[in-house]
């Protein structure tokens, strides 16, 4: 139920309501709604992966293959899930430093962990259609970070340290 409740928050996203509930979110929950929206988002490109696999043309043979992919694939999705968010949200690490807004790195990578959720989709629509991947990568990752921007501001200002004469 979480889930659903966390799914559509982040379609809501840039609204400052659904900010603020997805900041409450536990990591744990964060995590398997990241891991879900991976293995989700990249299953077709698995599963065209498997059926146009040719086994005369490989090292392996179908089933280790399979087996393989079966094995590796969840693994390998946890590690892109960690990596990639980790990556995405140094970029909105140096926006809110020049917005000069107070957010630690860990928000920052829940928000971008949370923001991905449309452009995510949106790469993978333009990834199946007769699109260069350049330009599904650079509209997906414009539209995170127009996402991360809007997000950021509804933050307050840092205090600024002004000495008081003495």
């Amino acid at each position: 139920m979480i889930l659903i409740s966390i799914i559509k928050n982040c379609a809501k996203l840039p609204r400052k309501e659904a900010l603020f509930q997805l900041n409450r979110v536990s990591m744990r929950d964060t995590l398997v709604y990241l891991f879900l929206l991976f293995f989700i988002t990249f299953l077709p490109n698995v599963i065209l992966n498997i059926i146009t696999f040719e086994a005369d043309e490989s090292v392996l043979s179908y089933s280790q293959f399979l087996l393989q992919v079966i094995v590796s694939y969840p693994f390998l999705m946890m590690f892109l899930v960690i990596a990639s968010i980790s990556v995405l949200a140094f970029p909105a690490f140096i926006i809110r430093t020049f917005l000069h807004r107070k957010l630690a790195y860990q928000q920052l990578w829940k928000m971008t962990g949370f923001a991905l959720l449309f452009p995510l989709i949106c790469y993978h629509i333009l990834f199946y259609l007769p699109v260069s991947n350049n330009i599904a990568v650079l509209i997906s990752i414009l539209w995170l970070y127009v996402l991360m921007y809007r997000m950021i501001i509804i933050y307050p200002k840092k205090k600024s340290k002004t000495e008081k004469p003495g």
